[in-house]
């Protein structure tokens, strides 16, 4: 049965309007969820890519803490809080599903960069990504992703992405 559901739904993404070809730019917003007991940061950043006809694209993003995140931890002297942002730069390959409502699915390259009150660290790394989007109009979409940043980072955002 799993098999019959996934054939329907392959065959599904490959049926409907055809995929939209050239560039696009867009804003992105979403939680950063870590693994970290206390507060996420929330991101914010912008995108731009290029679709061609098949589906297949290419797509980079930035995005950086708007809120930074904080946790708490005890030490020897007693509680203390601490905050801490995260910013990444990504290169992605996109797959894009044909019709107005669409899956999408991304694979790449991500540089992540974390910012501990005034002490930093980065890492490099393969990111993965998943979502669904729907087009508003011939020239603007809607888009909700889940990307693994790494293995206890991921974000959960939303975009809206401009063609021309």
């Amino acid at each position: 049965m799993k098999q019959v559901l996934a054939a329907l739904a392959l065959l599904g993404c490959a049926m409907g309007a055809q995929a939209t070809e050239g560039s696009y730019f867009g804003a992105v917003a979403g939680l950063m969820a870590t693994d970290i007991d206390g507060d996420s940061p929330f991101n914010a950043g912008a995108r731009l890519g290029y679709n061609w006809p098949s589906g297949w694209g290419v797509e980079g993003e930035f995005t950086t803490s708007l809120s930074e995140g904080s946790y708490d931890f005890d030490a020897y002297y007693g509680s203390e809080t601490v905050n801490y942002s995260i910013s990444t730069m990504a290169l992605y390959g996109t797959y894009r599903s044909q019709g107005d409502v669409y899956f999408k699915g991304r694979l790449g390259f991500l540089n992540e960069s974390v910012d501990v009150e005034g002490y930093s660290a980065s890492d490099s790394g393969l990111s993965v990504g998943l979502g669904a989007g729907f087009n508003i109009s011939e020239a603007l979409n809607f888009e909700a992703e889940y990307t693994l940043v790494e293995e206890d980072v991921n974000l959960w955002s939303g975009s809206l992405v401009f063609r021309f």
